[in-house]
């Protein structure tokens, strides 16, 4: 998304990889799902294109959007002061300087020129957000959050017609499991699943060092 006034586009110096194309393309305000769950494997960027596409919403509809990890502290390591492959702050990528009104470090919170406001938070402490009414949630490694979250949210998107997804790598048939099985059922959610036979990303002979270096196959097929 263009704008012009600032001469910076949304999003800034990014562009969806062909695995991540599909779950860009199709999800979010104004696209065809509302509903998500993207099951990829690790390093296939779950995070980036959730993050990317939530900027973009914030630009389409003004509200206020939650990235929320299952702890507080892992969503300010991995993203807040996360650098990304190009050296680059995570946050600095997707919210550049231009689009931003404001940004409080202890709350996680950026506004942007536009009024929306994106926020980051733990699924630990959902509870602590009450109020804000969000319109877009993305649940980062759902499968290790509390799933009460969901539960406590999802009222609150189907209120205002707002979007939820959920991306994650398997960890057994627990409650993320249960999500995708949901998913799969349902015509009106976006489901994906990548293994690194689909992406490409990480080779035969990479796999195989890690199986030498003493992970074990159920830990392999689970990554």
């Amino acid at each position: 998304r263009s704008m012009s006034s600032t001469k910076t586009t949304i999003p800034n110096d990014w562009r969806p990889r062909p695995h991540q194309a599909s779950l860009y393309r199709q999800f979010g305000h104004g696209r065809t799902y509302r509903r998500g769950c993207a099951v990829w494997h690790r390093r296939a960027g779950k995070d980036s294109v959730a993050l990317n596409l939530t900027a973009r919403d914030m630009f389409c509809r003004v509200g206020s959007y939650w990235h929320l990890f299952p702890e507080q502290t892992q969503a300010r390591r991995a993203l807040w002061n996360g650098i990304d492959g190009q050296g680059r702050r995570i946050i600095d990528q997707v919210f550049p300087e231009a689009v931003r009104k404001r940004i409080s470090s202890q709350e996680m919170l950026i506004e942007t020129v536009n009024g929306s406001i994106w926020q980051m938070a733990g699924s630990d402490n959902f509870d602590s957000l009450v109020g804000s009414n969000p319109v877009g949630v993305v649940f980062s490694e759902w499968s290790l959050a509390n799933p009460e979250a969901w539960e406590y949210i999802r009222p609150i998107l189907v209120e205002n017609d707002g979007w939820a997804l959920f991306i994650f790598t398997p960890r057994s048939r627990n409650h993320a499991y249960r999500t995708y099985m949901q998913a799969l059922e349902a015509q009106n959610w976006f489901r994906e699943r990548l293994t690194v036979s689909d992406t490409k990303l990480i080779l035969p002979v990479q796999i195989e060092e890690e199986r030498r270096a003493g992970m074990s196959d159920a830990k392999i097929r689970q990554e």
